[in-house]
């Protein structure tokens, strides 16, 4: 067998935080003696995200387990995603600024029939990108920070019934926050604001090409958080089990905040 070094492209300062995390874990859960250190087990996590590693690969690097590299990654991600923004917490960021631009966007997965139904027998499927994935709705600020993510749904969901079901419109119009978004949630109602769409068989009058150019200025920044937050190989084409998406995105929201955090400091 042939062994190899690598190294992660993320700062120590948050390999250390992430340490301090699972140090904590670790002594409010009890328990005895831990094949891996809080540090390796800090590292094996950020392998498995950012390198996409298979739980197979995790135990040979580490020299534990299939299932204990299972067990490490799943209690890391759950104490990550329990520091994830609410939905009013993300509202609440907004601060004077009062704005949030709302996206959505698919992330690549395996079809899985566990999720059929007998009214959908491929709910993954995604008729737009024509592609098995689940559909992820997210909030961030017009400086381009990632806020909040929502519940990741089966990919054939439609981006507007997705954020109705996070209760992001209802939610930012009682907050008085407005939302910037593209045409995919025309008739949202409440605070949202989207582009004038193209009546059928005409072309948009000046007046509409300047007022959609400069609401596409303005949503703009919504696409930077997804291309930092896929640039973890692990959203390349997910493999883990549709229930446990949601934890994990949100587990990634953490790690990109605090990584964020970091870098300004």
């Amino acid at each position: 067998m042939v062994t190899y070094r690598a190294t992660l492209d993320v700062p120590e300062d948050l390999v250390s935080w992430l340490e301090n995390l699972i140090a904590t874990r670790r002594g409010e859960a009890g328990g005895s003696w831990r094949a891996l250190t809080s540090w390796d087990q800090a590292i094996l996590v950020l392998v498995w995200f950012i390198k996409g590693d298979s739980y197979p690969e995790l135990g040979r690097h580490f020299g534990i387990g299939t299932e204990t590299a299972r067990r490490y990654v799943e209690e890391t991600v759950d104490a990550l995603a329990g520091l994830a923004p609410d939905l009013s917490a993300a509202l609440a960021a907004t601060g004077s600024e009062r704005r949030v631009l709302l996206d959505g966007t698919l992330i690549p997965a395996w079809r899985c029939a566990a999720v059929a139904t007998e009214d959908n027998p491929d709910p993954l499927y995604n008729a737009k990108h024509r592609r098995h994935g689940m559909n992820v709705q997210a909030l961030t600020s017009s400086s381009g920070e990632l806020l909040f993510l929502g519940t990741a749904r089966p990919g054939s969901v439609h981006d507007l019934a997705a954020a109705r079901a996070d209760d992001i419109i209802d939610a930012a119009t009682a907050a008085g926050v407005e939302i910037i978004a593209d045409t995919g949630y025309t008739g949202a109602g409440g605070t949202c604001r989207t582009p004038a769409r193209r009546p059928k068989g005409k072309g948009h009058n000046g007046w509409e090409k300047k007022a959609n150019a400069a609401h596409a200025r303005e949503r703009a920044p919504a696409e930077r958080p997804f291309a930092d937050l896929k640039r973890c190989r692990l959203l390349d084409k997910l493999r883990i089990s549709p229930s446990r998406v949601t934890q994990v995105l949100k587990a990634l929201l953490v790690i990109n905040r605090k990584q964020t955090s970091l870098s300004r400091a």
